[in-house]
């Protein structure tokens, strides 16, 4: 096949390093990694440039945990998701322990999603096809639910959180009608809050306020196992994904599903499925972080899969990265859709084995390499690395737009998350809220709007019917759940 060639091998070892550093360095996402690749991917063939890209994003997805374990401050919005977890077992494990089985569970779940990819996905996209606006908002509305129920705290705080992050979302231009507010006559705020920029504030610049504060860390990683990296990285999180076999099926299947709605991406599959094993978790039980990072890191590289399947079935990118694709195949002469998989079924299996070699060898080999360099950081004196971790704020705030007032919006937003966290109130809810908020309106907006405002038309369709039954249930089990530990 034309894959087999050492430019494809190069591109996909480049591509993965690529997204490695990418991912590890807050502010620069793996959308931003596969958007400054486009110019040189213009210039290459698609069997070398698809590979490249495919890496980029795989691994970028996986390196968005390295800054959750060192210093609290995640890499992607799907990181944020199990940030306290992850964060929690490499103070207490090691980080080779807790990236570890972010690294193992990330291969399984893309290489689930891969799986489902191949054999189903003109199958799969039908489905995504029936979603119209009703559904989109269900499944705002589904996550929301989650989010507030997968709080370890008071469900009431974490209900204030979302509902903050929700606030801070509808700052800048009306996506339904267009008309401007909260901009409070400022031209830098019409075009709304950034949640990069507001995560890299709330967990990044908040730590340092906060450690200025307290004047020391409460928490230091002292009683790290010593035993040997490999073992730490490989073995014993092999072991843990073994027996917990059926979370990391569940959340991966949780994560295709959610990837493969055009838009949804692997932040949301994250989302959800690490705050539904969060609710599921057992009192008294010793490995609840564990669980919970091994379940949104497996949902969200099956979500980075699956995203693909709208994409090469319909042409309807399933996220940001595979929306920039379609650009790259359009500029190629290459038309998504279902004739694609008759008139070029070499190019679809060159993605199907970049996509499984990119979980089997890249994500384990960069995987161990970043926890090396974690396991060593995490060593350091956090007060020495409190200066580097307020330059990687400012730096990663400005990048995004390339805007000074970003950077005064991350410092807004770390003197918010200082206030909060005096009283209890979770971060991770504001950022969940700022992500599905704008999804939430929009598909609000615009169901109400052709339904001439008629509100029974949420519930008419089988689909969103079932989506509001499983929010239903979500309550249910969180409220019981919540009632047994208090």
């Amino acid at each position: 096949m034309e894959y087999f060639n050492w430019e494809g091998i190069a591109a996909l070892v480049l591509g993965g390093l690529y997204g490695c550093i990418f991912g590890a360095i807050p502010g620069l996402t793996a959308t931003l990694a596969v958007a400054l690749f486009i110019p040189i991917a213009f210039f290459l063939d698609p069997i070398i440039a698809l590979p490249a890209i495919i890496a980029i994003s795989s691994v970028a997805i996986y390196a968005g945990d390295v800054g959750s374990s060192i210093a609290r401050i995640p890499g992607t919005p799907a990181s944020a998701a199990y940030l306290e977890e992850l964060f929690s077992l490499s103070r207490t494990k090691g980080p080779l322990y807790g990236l570890g089985i972010s690294a193992m569970g990330s291969a399984v779940g893309g290489i689930i999603g891969t799986v489902l990819l191949i054999f189903g996905a003109t199958a799969i996209a039908s489905l995504a096809k029936q979603f119209s606006s009703f559904e989109y908002f269900w499944v705002a509305v589904l996550g929301l639910t989650a989010g507030v129920f997968a709080s370890g705290g008071s469900s009431l705080k974490a209900l204030a959180s979302l509902l903050i992050g929700i606030l801070f979302s509808t700052v800048g231009i009306d996506p339904t009608l267009g008309f401007p507010r909260f901009h409070f006559d400022n031209p830098n705020l019409l075009g709304g809050l950034n949640y990069i920029v507001a995560m890299i504030g709330l967990f990044g610049f908040a730590e340092v306020i906060e450690h200025l504060y307290v004047g020391r860390k409460k928490v230091e990683a002292e009683n790290q196992p010593q035993g040997s990296a490999i073992r730490e990285f490989y073995i014993v999180p092999l072991v843990f994904l073994l027996k917990e076999k059926w979370i990391v099926l569940r959340s991966s299947l949780t994560g295709v599903v959610v990837g493969l709605l055009p838009g949804a991406g692997a932040d949301i599959g994250s989302w959800v499925a690490s705050s539904v094993q969060k609710m599921n978790a057992r009192v008294n039980d010793k490995k609840t972080e564990d669980k919970a990072v091994l379940a949104g890191t497996s949902s969200n590289n099956a979500a980075v899969a699956s995203a693909w399947i709208p994409a090469l079935s319909l042409g309807l990118p399933g996220d940001t990265i595979t929306a920039i694709v379609l650009g790259v195949f359009l500029m190629k002469g290459i038309t998504p859709g279902p004739l694609l998989f008759d008139e070029q079924p070499s190019l679809l299996w060159s993605l199907y084995i970049t996509f499984i070699l990119a979980n089997i060898l890249l994500l384990p080999v960069f995987g161990f390499l970043t926890a090396r360099i974690a396991a060593t950081l995490i060593k350091v004196p956090f007060s020495i690395l409190l200066t580097a971790i307020s330059a990687i704020c400012i730096v990663g705030a400005y990048a995004i737009n390339n805007s000074l007032f970003d950077v005064w919006v991350m410092a807004g937003m770390g003197v918010v998350a200082f206030v909060m966290r005096r009283g209890g109130f979770p971060l991770a809810q504001v950022v969940l809220g700022m992500v599905l908020g704008p999804i939430l309106e929009q598909n609000f907006m615009v169901s109400a709007i052709k339904s001439r405002w008629d509100m029974m038309s949420f519930f008419e369709r089988p689909v969103a019917l079932l989506l509001m039954v499983l929010t239903l249930v979500i309550v249910a089990v969180g409220v019981r759940v919540k009632g047994r530990l208090g």
